[in-house]
């Protein structure tokens, strides 16, 4: 019998907990003076830097004049994986910057 009063009590929930219709239209409504939230952040520095350098270095390797096939293949892992770690780290890095915020002003 204890699980049905534990029932009501979330069923009955404060409406002073709920937000009215006036503080969903200030937060839905911006001011043009606001300044807006950065999109690129570290992960996605990480993820976007480093698949393009990834399939760079892939294609470099492939570029390279190779006699055997394995070779070819070998080639393209090499510097897609060496290329894509070093565009991560440099994404990441890019991203980090791009997080921190401004200083205030002196004035």
């Amino acid at each position: 019998m204890s699980n049905s009063t534990r029932l009501t009590e979330r069923q009955t929930a404060p409406v002073s907990s709920r937000p009215t219709t006036e503080e969903t239209r200030r937060r839905a409504v911006r001011s043009p003076n606001a300044p807006r939230r950065r999109r690129f952040h570290r992960a996605v520095g990480f993820w976007l830097c480093g698949a393009l350098l990834g399939v760079g270095g892939g294609i470099v390797g492939i570029c390279m004049p190779h006699h055997h096939p394995v070779a070819m293949a070998a080639s393209a892992l090499w510097w897609g994986i060496y290329l894509g770690c070093l565009g991560a780290s440099i994404g990441a890095l890019l991203g980090l910057w791009a997080e921190q915020s401004q200083a205030p002003s002196s004035t």
